[in-house]
């Protein structure tokens, strides 16, 4: 096939417009490798800036939870170009492992969606591509596979449906997360009351029998959010 006919069946995707984004995530643990990462400012506790491949981002920390991150989310969607409600997520099928990257785009135009799978396979990191289904607790196992089974959902999280409700069609919404918990894995349910050292402190204190599985959930979700970061980064330098 000539070089001609293999470009008209698949034409060079030209990038969107260098229009604003905003990045939302819920914790200090989430939010931070990001802004690191894209090298953003603070302009108060919960909103950093920055310019990032041509663009203006904004990066928003919302708290846990839909009412919270409807509460944080008083700005006009209109301002930006699209919205990427990043963080951590909980597996809801079999296969998908802690680390792997999952993008829910179903609503998004094309020219936002391809770019997330191409972003995968450049940087060699696991994706999914699905429904990520809205919770307002931390499932279990059992609940995880049951409603993943129902509603055909590969992942879940707290706060990616509060940001679509906020875009409201004026803005494209996506989400993107990395799994912290796997299909029959146990995820802690109790977190501490704070995001300071003496808050994590005295959970670790209260808490003490459950340290191990404590520890290791901690790992997981800093070095996922390097990889969330990473991937990210590379995103964002494509569209």
């Amino acid at each position: 096939m000539s070089q001609l006919m293999e470009e008209e069946l698949d034409p060079p995707r030209v990038p969107l417009p260098k229009t604003p984004v905003l990045i939302t995530a819920a914790t200090k643990w989430e939010a931070e490798p990001l802004v690191k990462a894209l090298g953003l400012d603070a302009k108060g506790p919960t909103r950093f800036t920055g310019t990032y491949a041509g663009r203006q981002i904004t990066l928003l920390r919302t708290g846990v939870g839909a009412k919270k991150t409807a509460d944080a989310l008083e700005i006009s969607p209109a301002d930006y170009g699209v919205v990427i409600s990043t963080g951590l997520c909980g597996a809801m099928q079999p296969g998908i492992k802690a680390g792997d990257i999952i993008a829910d785009g179903r609503e998004a135009e094309l020219d936002l969606v391809k770019p997330l799978r191409e972003t995968a396979l450049e940087l060699g990191l696991p994706f999914h591509f699905g429904k990520i289904l809205h919770t307002n607790i931390v499932l279990q196992p059992k609940a995880k596979r049951a409603l993943g089974e129902e509603q055909r959902a590969v992942a879940c999280d707290m706060e990616s449906q509060a940001v679509k409700r906020w875009a409201d069609g004026k803005t494209a919404a996506i989400a993107v997360r990395v799994v912290l918990d796997e299909i029959d894995e146990e995820c802690p349910t109790e977190t501490p009351d704070g995001e300071s050292f003496g808050a994590q402190a005295r959970f670790a204190l209260a808490n003490a029998s459950k340290l191990p599985q404590l520890i290791k959930t901690g790992w997981r979700a800093s070095s996922g959010m390097k990889t969330l970061a990473t991937f990210l980064k590379k995103y964002l330098e494509t569209i």
